[in-house]
C-alpha cells in the first residue's frame, strides 16, 4: 500500500487508535500463554479433559495463527491494518467468550479456533498502523512498545493468573478478560468510524513473492533453525512446564506459577538485549543460532539429568531460567530469514517464519501429550491426573532430538553478515520487523 494518497494524522489522532490496539495485542497474547498451561488441572477437574485433550486445546489455536500468518499478511498489505483488525477482532472476542461458555470439548476446541484465528490479525496489523500511521522518528520507540505489551500479557498468564484462579472461577476470569477485549475492539471500531483510513492498494493480491519465498532453500532451514528453541521454550512454558513442576517436584500452583513467572521475565529482558547481541557478534547471524541451539540442547540434558538424579525444585526452576536465556533471542532468525531473500519480501519473511514457529509448537504438543497418557498415572490429591517421571522424561527426551537436529542445520546456513543476500529493492523496509 502506498502512502502517498493518505496523510497522516496527528500524534494525538495516532495514539487514540494505536493504544487499544495495544490493548488487544496484549491481551490476545494472554489467550496464547495463559491457556492451557496455567489451567491445566482446573481443565482436568473442572472440565473432565485428559493430556491429550488438553493439547488438541493448545494446539487447535495454535495451526490457525499459524497457518494464518502468511495470508493475513497479504491481506494486511492491501487492505490495511484497521480493517484487518475490524474483522480479526470480532473472532478474537468471539472466541474469547466461546471458551470459558463451553461445556463440551468440541466447543472449546472451535472456541479456541477463532481465538487463534483473531489473534493472528493483530500484530501484523499493528506493525501496518505503526508504519502508516507514526512518523519515522517514533518507529523505534513504538515498536519497543508493541513488545512489551505483549511481554506484559505473557507476564499476567503466569502468577497474576494462578493466583486469580486459585481465588475465583477461571471460567469467569476469562470472560472479564473477553470483556475488556470487546472495550478495546469497540475503540478501535469508533476510531475507523470517525477517522479517514488509508485506501486499499491498487495492486492485486499476489502469490509470487511467497514462492520465490518458499523455493529458496535457506527459508526453510533458518526457520527450522531459529524456531526449534522457541517451540521449546514455548511449550514448557505454556502447555506442560508448570503441570511438571506440580507432578514431580510436588509444588502448589503458585509456586509453580512463580517459576513460569521467572521464565517470562527473563525472556523480556533479555529480548529487549537482542541489538546488543548482534553487536558483540559483529553482525553475524549464523553464531548467535548455533550458541542458543547448543545451549537449549544443554539445558534439555540438565533437566534430563534433574529427574534421574530427583533434583530439588531450585535445580528445575534453574533449568527453567535458563531455557528462557536460550529462546529469547530467536529475533536473530527473524533478521537473518530476510537477509537471505530479497529486501523487498522484509515483511513477508517474518510471517513466514512467525508461521513456521507455531507449527513446530503444534507438531510437539499433541505427541507429547500422548506420551504423558501413555505411561502409568493416578489421580491425585487436587483431583487432576500426576504423570510418571518416565513420561516427562521421554517428553524432554523428544525435545533434545529436536534441538540437537536444529543445531546441525544452523551449522549449516550461510553468514549473512546483516546484509541481503538476495536480489536489493529500492523499497526501504526496517530489517527488525518480526515478532
Amino acid at each position: 500500500m502506498s502512502s502517498d494518497t493518505f496523510t497522516k494524522p496527528s500524534l494525538r489522532s495516532a495514539l487514540a487508535l494505536f493504544v487499544p490496539l495495544l490493548l488487544i495485542y496484549c491481551l490476545s497474547y494472554f489467550q496464547r500463554t495463559g491457556i492451557p498451561g496455567t489451567i491445566f488441572t482446573q481443565l482436568q477437574t473442572d472440565a473432565g479433559l485428559d493430556a491429550v485433550q488438553i493439547s488438541i486445546i493448545s494446539s487447535s489455536y495454535i495451526w490457525v495463527y499459524a497457518l494464518s500468518q502468511v495470508f493475513i499478511g497479504l491481506l494486511v498489505d492491501k487492505y490495511g491494518g484497521v480493517r484487518v483488525v475490524l474483522v480479526g477482532g470480532v473472532l478474537l472476542v468471539a472466541g474469547s467468550v466461546l471458551f470459558p461458555w463451553a461445556k463440551t470439548p468440541a466447543v472449546m476446541y472451535f472456541g479456541r479456533v477463532l481465538t487463534g484465528l483473531g489473534a493472528g490479525t493483530i500484530f501484523l496489523s499493528t506493525l501496518k498502523v505503526l508504519d502508516l500511521w507514526f512518523d519515522r522518528q517514533h518507529y523505534a520507540t513504538a515498536l519497543g512498545i508493541i513488545y512489551f505489551s505483549a511481554y506484559s500479557g505473557g507476564i499476567f498468564a503466569t502468577t497474576p493468573f494462578a493466583w486469580l484462579c486459585k481465588h475465583f472461577a477461571w471460567r469467569n476470569i476469562l470472560l472479564i478478560i473477553a470483556l475488556a477485549t470487546f472495550v478495546a475492539y469497540v475503540c478501535v471500531a469508533l476510531f475507523a468510524a470517525r477517522h479517514k483510513l488509508p485506501p486499499p492498494a491498487k495492486a492485486p493480491l499476489s502469490l509470487r513473492p511467497l514462492l520465490k519465498l518458499v523455493k529458496n532453500r535457506n527459508t526453510w532451514k533458518v526457520s527450522f533453525a531459529s524456531n526449534v528453541v522457541f517451540a521449546n521454550y514455548f511449550v514448557l512454558q505454556t502447555i506442560f512446564g508448570m503441570k511438571f513442576l506440580q507432578d514431580f517436584c510436588g509444588l502448589s500452583a503458585t509456586a509453580a506459577s512463580l517459576v513460569i513467572l521467572a521464565m517470562t521475565v527473563t525472556s523480556t529482558i533479555c529480548a529487549s538485549c537482542l541489538g546488543l547481541v548482534c553487536r558483540l557478534f559483529d553482525n553475524r547471524r549464523r553464531p548467535p543460532l548455533i550458541v542458543t541451539a547448543s545451549l537449549n540442547l544443554i539445558v534439555i540434558l540438565f533437566l534430563m539429568v534433574a529427574i534421574a538424579l530427583h533434583f530439588s525444585s531450585w535445580g528445575f526452576a534453574f533449568g527453567y531460567v535458563l531455557c528462557a536465556v536460550s529462546s529469547c533471542f530467536n529475533g536473530n532468525g527473524v533478521m537473518m530469514i530476510q537477509e537471505l531473500n530479497s529486501r523487498d519480501m522484509a515483511a513477508l519473511a517474518p510471517a513466514f517464519t512467525n508461521m513456521v514457529a507455531y507449527l513446530l509448537v503444534t507438531a510437539l504438543t499433541i505427541p507429547l501429550g500422548v506420551c504423558l497418557e501413555a505411561f502409568p498415572h493416578y489421580i491425585g490429591p487436587s483431583g487432576g491426573e500426576v504423570y510418571a517421571p518416565a513420561a516427562y522424561m521421554t517428553v524432554f527426551g523428544i525435545m533434545a532430538c529436536l534441538v540437537a537436529l536444529s543445531l546441525v542445520v544452523a551449522c549449516l546456513l550461510p553468514e549473512t553478515h546483516g546484509k541481503y543476500l538476495g536480489e536489493k529493492s529500492d523499497n526501504d523496509i526496517p530489517a527488525d520487523m518480526g515478532e
